[in-house]
């Protein structure tokens, strides 16, 4: 259920859980390193996230296992009660009912991702005996699901008017289309002139996107500096862009080699941030 695409939204999306994580989490969740770095950043990993600081983060990029799937999976629960039982009754010294659980659900039009065995117990159903061979006899016909029931038992519930909203999220429309001239007339010059790539509406959505260090809000995007880019007057293409809160970005360009030294390669963040523009059709 936790882990199900439709009830993270509703519970406020993959940025949601990566703020929580950061308030929460305040040192490296991947105790089976042998050094931890001081800085410590989100790493998502499939529906969940946890906080590594930047050697382990390095550590296990691109890496898969069952720890760190259970780790994942552990934050995205524990996220995910803690704002269901916020909702619900405000509480947070208590653990969370079955009841608020499924009511919470409903009011989100996500019940449907319960577990049956879940929902029979919610409504107050004998449980469904699991057998091995069943005869003619046991199978009544026209037995309805628990979801089925509930869904019949709540189709006149009026509810909030934010819960359609979150149910049917706007996907993400391609910010900015990249055109492609193979016979541009630069491609037969033998020194071609250098033509900066600039694109307003491509900054402005990465300005709207949290910072890669520390997944705060962003300040003004962060052109490439370094690498063979940027100089006197001039800037590097805005596809080089990465989203920075103002404490990074005063950060990197006082000292860009500590800076690397600590959250990464300026390279490595912007191909990362490239990979997730690409992958969310903001690029396309």
């Amino acid at each position: 259920f936790f882990s199900d695409e439709r009830v993270i939204r509703a519970a406020g999306g993959a940025g949601a859980l990566s703020d929580w994580l950061l308030r929460h989490v305040k040192s490296c969740q991947w105790l089976h390193g042998d050094y931890h770095h001081s800085e410590t950043v989100i790493h998502r990993y499939g529906t969940g996230a946890m906080v590594l600081c930047w050697h382990c983060d390095n550590q296990l990029r691109e890496q898969t296992s069952d720890s760190l799937e259970q780790l994942a999976q552990q934050n995205l629960a524990a996220w995910m009660i803690d704002i269901i039982r916020h909702a619900m009754n405000g509480a947070q010294e208590r653990e969370l009912s079955l009841a608020e659980l499924s009511w919470w659900a409903v009011r989100n039009q996500v019940a449907d991702a319960l577990p049956e065995a879940v929902l029979r117990r919610s409504l107050g159903l004998r449980a469904e005996k699991i057998r091995s061979v069943y005869r003619e006899s046991d199978i009544i016909p026209g037995e309805q699901t628990a979801t089925s029931i509930l869904k019949q038992r709540t189709k006149n519930i009026a509810l909030p008017s934010h819960t359609h909203q979150q149910q049917n999220p706007p996907q993400e429309k391609t910010v900015v289309s990249i055109a492609v001239d193979p016979e541009s007339p630069e491609s037969f010059m033998k020194r071609p002139k250098r033509r900066r790539w600039v694109n307003e509406k491509y900054t402005r959505w990465v300005k709207t996107q949290p910072c890669a260090c520390c997944g705060k809000p962003a300040d003004d995007p962060h052109h490439l500096i370094g690498h063979g880019q940027g100089g006197m007057g001039t800037k590097s293409h805005d596809i080089f862009t990465l989203p920075l809160c103002r404490e990074h970005h005063n950060e990197l360009h006082a000292d860009p080699l500590a800076f690397e030294e600590k959250h990464g390669s300026q390279v490595d963040l912007i191909f990362r941030f490239l990979d997730h523009a690409f992958a969310t059709g903001v690029l396309g």
